[in-house]
């Protein structure tokens, strides 16, 4: 019984933490897709002569944003806050899915993004090895977390 406490509340926490990153991260986006500047250079890929490998345009910056806020329902519908719309179980393996994702972006590339990335010493090179790489493995670990806390898509955890 105390096991299963332990699980509930480990996963309400994640759920609830994971929502706020990728609500920052949505805000985020949705000021740089209207012209904000603050940061900009330091999150988008470079080579190593410190050429942006691309340059997103506000359409994409747009749909990144609400992609985020897609995530976010996505997370907190392990709560069983939409049951009465949609099946748990989509929210349960899209979890595993966002989790899969963000392992895959925190291995990374192997040349510009990811801990195994070549160019390594570059603005985003760093802010990627201290920051993001970083961010993205939590994610994928806690949202791993949640999708094993709530291993019973059905039940009412």
């Amino acid at each position: 019984m105390k096991n299963y406490i332990l699980k509930r509340i480990v996963r309400s926490i994640l759920i609830f933490v994971n929502a706020g990153i990728f609500f920052a991260l949505s805000i985020l986006h949705f000021y740089w897709a209207f012209g904000g500047k603050l940061w900009y250079d330091l999150v988008l890929p470079t080579s190593s002569n410190g050429l942006h490998k691309f340059n997103p345009g506000k359409a994409a910056t747009l749909i990144v944003a609400f992609s985020l806020l897609c995530l976010i329902l996505i997370t907190v519908g392990n709560k069983g806050f939409f049951d009465r719309y949609i099946r748990r179980k989509y929210f349960h393996y899209g979890t595993l899915a966002i989790a899969v994702v963000f392992l895959i972006r925190a291995i990374g590339d192997f040349k510009f993004v990811g801990f195994f990335k070549t160019v390594k010493w570059t603005k985003f090179g760093i802010s990627d090895t201290q920051i993001y790489s970083p961010l993205c493995l939590f994610i994928a670990l806690s949202s791993g977390l949640i999708f094993i806390f709530n291993k019973t898509p059905g039940a009412k955890i």
